[in-house]
């Protein structure tokens, strides 16, 4: 039976120093997490924090910004100088900062952070080799694109199966994506460029019409709206709540879901603190939730985090060690931008 102290505390919102200062302090635990579901992550994640504290007198320092695009004293914390300033547990939602040359050459390469006590990856997420070779990097879940589908605008053609079938010019300026002309969203950027080469991406940009928000393109997949397209691609989440149902198809691509990791990163010997945050996303309440609004966790509980609809498909530890990112990112939005401007 949930206790009225309980509801209080998962409804209450932690307020942290760094709202007020902009200081930075030595953290235990700082969290990044997918902008649809951190203010659930954030609250939930309190709520523990605030019984371990009740519990054992346990006074953790922690950091989980609220919004989404807004700046906070850890966005550069990549470029941390001494082993002092990295918190003891880090969770990441993209692969852009984790994986600077200057940020693992000094703190992974040398062991800095290192293996962590996380459940045995559930089969979809061993079976497209999200195991980190090295030890060092975990994941705990998943933030996947899909594709939708309006029918009544797709009319004769094809209805897309694979990742590959968006290059197809029967879809010419009838697709919809994520992003803006010169950026689009790195996990379609990165996938496109790792499968198709630089001439995918340029074949991609000659498909895509327009560059919409997630919520806008699934409010209007299978509307009345004159501003719509064919296609979209867009989280799960997001494309999950589509109103139009009768009139689109969300399609689970045959080689799989484009898959952006949420990492954790932590050194070996984490303190009771970031334990508590460890603890928690590796549970089996953050991952029931995180399956409950198509957020895959990649550990199994069983009924209540059902098998996937198929397969996940993501960049793999070759390409993420083997590219500079950061540096790709440029000359790769240029190369889609030139098919988009065709």
């Amino acid at each position: 039976m949930t206790t009225s102290t309980e509801i209080d505390l998962l409804n209450d919102e932690p307020e942290f120093p760094e709202s007020e200062t902009g200081v930075r302090r030595q953290l235990d635990y700082l969290g990044f997490a997918p902008c649809p579901i951190r203010s659930e992550i954030r609250r939930r994640l309190h709520r523990h924090y605030e019984e371990a504290r009740l519990r054992a007198g346990l006074e953790p320092k922690w950091y989980m910004s609220s919004g989404c695009g807004d700046t906070n004293p850890y966005d550069e914390f990549w470029g941390f100088e001494t082993e002092a300033e990295l918190p003891a547990l880090i969770t990441e939602g993209g692969i852009a900062d984790i994986f600077r040359p200057e940020f693992t050459q000094r703190w992974v390469v040398t062991g800095v952070f290192g293996p962590l006590p996380v459940p045995k990856l559930r089969p979809e997420f061993a079976e497209a080799g999200m195991a980190d070779p090295l030890g060092v990097y975990h994941i705990y879940g998943v933030f996947p694109h899909v594709i939708l589908v309006d029918l009544k605008r797709l009319g004769s053609r094809p209805v897309p199966a694979s990742w590959a079938d968006l290059l197809n010019p029967v879809y010419r300026k009838d697709v919809i994506i994520g992003g803006w002309e010169d950026e689009i969203s790195d996990v379609v950027l990165f996938n496109f460029h790792k499968e198709f080469g630089e001439e995918g991406l340029e074949l991609l940009g000659r498909n895509v019409r327009d560059f919409w928000s997630a919520a806008e393109m699934a409010r209007t997949a299978g509307s009345d709206s004159p501003k719509g397209a064919a296609i979209y691609v867009l989280p799960w989440f997001f494309a999950a709540g589509n109103p139009h149902k009768e009139q689109t198809q969300l399609v689970w691509p045959l080689d799989g879901v484009l898959a952006m990791p949420l990492f954790l990163l932590g050194k070996p010997k984490v303190n009771s603190a970031a334990k508590v945050a460890l603890d928690f996303f590796t549970g089996r309440e953050c991952a029931e939730f995180m399956a409950s609004v198509h957020f895959p966790p990649s550990a199994d509980f069983g009924k209540s985090t059902p098998a996937l609809p198929g397969k996940l498909k993501w960049l793999g530890w070759d390409y993420i060690r083997s590219h500079d990112l950061n540096e790709l990112r440029v000359p790769l939005n240029a190369v889609f931008s030139r098919g988009f401007k065709a």
